[in-house]
């Protein structure tokens, strides 16, 4: 059967097929403390562009439909968390209850190996792809290796955490950076961390593997050592570092997010996006981004946002899990979250829709108004100063500057509702639960508690009376009442004067 197998993986390589067949199961090394990255919490759940760092390689595993296998140890409830709320049970875990080194890690998943192959990765690599696992793939199988490795060229002797290979005539091995005491100039290949490895000759070689003395752990790389001196092929593949960057500092994550943030922006530039300034923006991994339309600088898209075609996102813009139609203006300053925008609208400066927020097609909201759990119909104005919480409007209405809906009453939460083309004078205060019916008209300043009919006039304010010639009066009474509140100040102080006075004269 396994003749067969390599039979059938040798005629897909020669035609050059993608490889829709993988004979091996992978297995993530996500059990470290990841002590250097000084947080107090496992790496592997530090984001990047939105998705934890281990996720990235359960969803490539995933989509090549190669079982996965995660060894947690640290933290394992979180971390094993994280991975469940993406695959749900798809993902094997094993404990690793002490942290004894990746070898030790990899004998813990023993009673798991079902397959001709075990690809086994660092859980801190983000960026690998599957062309590197596709190559990897192809060259071990038409080796035949024992065992084959990714390397990257780096001689950076500051890049500290990476073993590297060392080949001495025929022998080769990784040196843990620990170890490693010769010239990175001339061993200038480092490990990426990445190893597919014949699960024969893994199952007869990992009790070989010996405890190093000075961290009293158990290496992966030593199976190369081991490999090499037992004269089986290993193989290697060289791939640029920056497809296998690790993450064990802080600087190293924002190395790592730089990498996958540029990525994505090249992606949706060639579909026709225009970046302002990719330096000064951030975007995750689930946005979508359709042709034609302007990111500012400043921008963030957050959290599976969807935005249309032709459309111009200004600077400082925050917009968070949220579907934006087409031709839609957002001006500065302002922040959607978990709302929808319909084409052809404009939202903001200063703007803040949130909670379930829908504006219809061509509808307006302008600076300085707040929308939460409302639905604002085609082509309706709220332009000015205004609040509207959980408030539903039909098409055609304006809502005039400085009104708000009142729709907490302490206990729950109450529904404005007002209809096609009504117009909400200025400064009213809508007291929900409360209806406008079309056509009508609520004039300016008003407070409006009952429901006003289809086109009906609404007046909800106080009377006004105008005195003439009386400002007068009250200016003067003003100014003698000032007087007098000065004169009573002074001679209720000249007692504590006088006392301070004479505590003075007899100091001196």
């Amino acid at each position: 059967m396994k003749l067969k197998k390599t039979i059938l993986v040798a005629v897909l390589l020669v035609k050059g097929d993608l490889m829709a067949i993988y004979d091996t199961q992978a297995i993530i090394l996500a059990a470290g403390t990841s002590s250097r990255l000084n947080t107090g919490r496992s790496k592997l759940l530090e984001k990047i562009c939105g998705r934890e760092m281990v996720v990235y390689l359960t969803k490539l595993f995933e989509a090549m439909q190669i079982p996965t296998v995660a060894i947690v140890g640290f933290q394992k409830e979180v971390v094993q968390e994280a991975i469940q709320q993406q695959h749900g049970d798809n993902v094997t875990f094993v404990t690793q209850d002490k942290q004894r080194g990746t070898g030790h890690a990899l004998l813990c998943s023993k009673h798991t190996w079902n397959a001709d192959s075990i690809l086994v990765v660092n859980g801190d690599m983000p960026l690998i792809t599957q062309e590197i696992i596709d190559n990897l793939y192809k060259k071990h199988m038409q080796s035949r290796a024992a065992i084959s490795i990714v390397l990257a060229h780096q001689a950076d002797p500051s890049l500290g955490a990476y073993g590297r290979f060392v080949k001495t005539g025929d022998h080769v091995e990784i040196v843990e950076a620990r170890d490693f005491k010769g010239d990175p100039a001339e061993h200038c290949f480092i490990n990426a961390g990445i190893y597919l490895i014949d699960r024969k000759f893994l199952e007869e070689s990992i009790s070989a593997l010996q405890q190093h003395e000075n961290s009293k752990e158990f290496y992966i790389v030593d199976l190369v050592k081991i490999a090499s001196k037992t004269s089986h092929v290993v193989e290697t593949l060289v791939v640029p570092f920056d497809q296998v960057r690790g993450i064990n500092t802080m600087e190293e994550l924002w190395s790592v997010e730089q990498i996958k943030k540029a990525e994505l922006i090249k992606h949706w530039m060639s579909k026709g996006v225009r970046f302002y300034a990719t330096h000064n923006l951030h975007i995750d991994h689930d946005v979508t981004i359709g042709s034609g339309t302007y990111i500012g600088c400043g921008v963030h898209l957050l959290r599976g946002t969807h935005i249309g075609k032709n459309c111009k996102i200004n600077e400082s813009v925050s917009i968070y899990s949220s579907t934006i139609g087409d031709n839609v203006t957002v001006y500065p300053f302002s922040m959607i979250v978990d709302s929808i925008i319909g084409d052809n609208a404009q939202v903001g400066p200063f703007a803040h829709l949130r909670t379930n927020a829908h504006v219809g097609n061509g509808a307006t909201v302008g600076n300085f108004v707040e929308v939460k759990n409302s639905n604002l119909g085609e082509n309706t104005q709220v332009k000015h100063l205004s609040y509207l919480g959980d408030t539903t409007t039909g098409s055609g209405v304006n809502i005039g500057a400085g009104t708000i809906t009142c729709n907490y009453d302490g206990f729950k939460k109450n529904v404005t509702t007002i209809k096609d083309n009504v117009f909400v004078g200025s400064n009213n205060t809508l007291v929900a639960p409360v209806t406008i019916n079309k056509n009508s008209i609520t004039a300016a300043g008003s407070v409006i508690t009952e429901d006003v009919p289809e086109n009906t006039l609404a007046f909800g304010r106080a009377r006004q009376i105008n005195k003439i010639g009386y400002a007068q009066v009250i200016k003067e009474r003003l100014k003698k009442d000032a007087e007098t509140a000065t004169q009573t100040a002074d001679k209720e102080s000249q007692p504590f004067v006088a006392a301070r006075k004479s505590e003075h004269e007899n100091t001196i």
